[in-house]
């Protein structure tokens, strides 16, 4: 019964034991590691929640088909391993689900499920990133990942900014150097409106003579 509770378990990826607890196995596809040039394989976790009161329907159907016995008598047989399998649990005994893991019981009396180290028969896989030239392609920046366009839109638009921060700061100083030379020319020449308009002074001629005297 054990064996074929394993068996389930790894087929069905979910699996409900009465007052043992409930086993449900998820998977993680492969998946591209950027920053290390690699690919990780796919890999599965096995998750336990204690305190279940139900037993999978589809676990009594495999039994049944399994062992060819009715449904009702399958039921039975599981609800008499999960007694007996809590009875050892409490009795501090650990069950052990070949592939999957063992069960035991904490000092506290809860049930509790130790997963086995998984065996991987996949190795990541190296991936070098082929980029082609005016192509947009995923890039990333930091831990968040963005694309080629994005960043050279962002780039542009700073060194945008810059040069026009660079103009504004040069115009600022040379406006700033001109007040310093007005500033200095009118300390040394005090300020009079005299200064404006032609200073030279004129000095009309005298009229000649137009008659002789006699």
């Amino acid at each position: 019964m054990q064996d074929l509770i394993t068996s389930f378990i790894i087929q069905s990826k979910e699996c409900k034991l009465a007052d043992i607890g409930k086993f449900t196995i998820v998977s993680t596809p492969a998946k591209a590691d950027v920053a290390n040039k690699q690919i990780t394989p796919p890999f599965s976790e096995i998750i336990f929640n204690k305190r279940e009161e139900k037993i999978s329907d589809g676990l009594v159907k495999y039994i049944s088909d399994k062992k060819n016995v009715s449904s009702s008598e399958a039921l039975a047989e599981i609800k008499k391993w999960c007694a007996e399998t809590k009875a050892k649990l409490k009795n501090g005994e650990a069950i052990l689900l070949e592939s999957l893991g063992v069960l035991k019981k904490e000092p506290s009396g809860n049930i509790f499920f130790e997963s086995e180290n998984a065996i991987s028969f996949f190795a990541p896989v190296a991936a070098e990133r082929v980029i082609h030239k005016n192509s947009e392609h995923a890039v990333l920046v930091g831990d968040k990942e963005t694309t080629s366009s994005a960043m050279a839109q962002f780039y542009n638009e700073e060194e945008t900014a810059t040069k026009n921060n660079a103009w504004k700061i040069i115009a600022i100083i040379l406006l700033a150097i001109a007040l310093i030379i007005l500033f200095f020319h009118f300390y040394g020449h005090p300020f009079s409106l005299s200064e404006f308009g032609n200073q030279q002074k004129t000095v009309a001629p005298s009229p000649p003579a137009t008659y002789l005297n006699k």
